[in-house]
């Protein structure tokens, strides 16, 4: 899941086959999702440029080889898969690539999800894009019925590997949507301030967690 600024209200959910989704908008029936109305990026970081909201569908999917791993894993073992983002591009093309999924459009800190909902719940490469995010760490642990388990990349070491490749020079490596830096520490409490068990993995250059018992 990917998520929009925290400002973002809730939009227009397309529906979905999946009965715990809550809101006016959810059927039994899947429709295909309203086309985008705007060209301009919506949920961006603020002061952000146009160009960090990855309109280049490149963008659209993670290149962390251990998440890649784990979610080939999953989809052939889960039986409702649920995706959320705030683009309805995006969700479009999440549909194509992943046939089991059922798409939604929707905010990070408004997920229309019932309590308790979700037995596995992912956050991929999404916290360090969001200022602030600890709303949307409150809303993961609303929906986690069984476990989350997030990624975002680890500092300073995604940095100096953009360096070292000659990416954004100008801004010291880091990516002009990234607007929080993740050290295994600051990952641990970022999360333990929802849920009672975290375990942070260090997965070079990325961090994986994994948190279970809401608080």
């Amino acid at each position: 899941m990917t998520a929009p600024d925290a400002a973002q209200s809730a939009r227009r959910s397309s529906p979905t086959d999946d009965s715990r989704i809550g809101g006016a908008g959810a059927s039994s029936e899947r429709q295909r999702a309203p086309e985008l109305k705007t060209t301009r990026p919506i949920g961006l970081a603020p002061g952000a440029p146009e160009a960090a909201a990855g309109q280049d569908a490149k963008k659209y999917a993670t290149a962390n080889p251990v998440v890649q791993r784990l979610l080939a894993r999953w989809m052939g073992r889960l039986r409702d898969v649920l995706g959320l983002e705030y683009r309805v591009d995006k969700v479009l093309l999440a549909r194509e690539r992943l046939p089991k999924l059922a798409g939604a459009v929707a905010d990070a800190g408004m997920l229309p999800v019932i309590d308790g909902a979700g037995d596995l719940v992912t956050c991929i490469e999404l916290l360090e894009h969001l200022e602030p995010f600890d709303p949307a760490v409150g809303e993961l642990a609303r929906i986690t019925g069984g476990r989350l388990v997030v990624s975002v990349p680890w500092e300073p070491w995604f940095r100096l590997g953009n360096l070292g490749r000659g990416k954004n020079l100008r801004r010291l490596g880091n990516d002009p949507e990234h607007v929080q830096a993740f050290t295994p520490r600051r990952l641990h409490r970022a999360l333990e301030r929802h849920y009672s068990e975290v375990r942070v993995v260090k997965a070079f250059p990325w961090l994986i967690a994994e948190a279970r018992r809401p608080r």
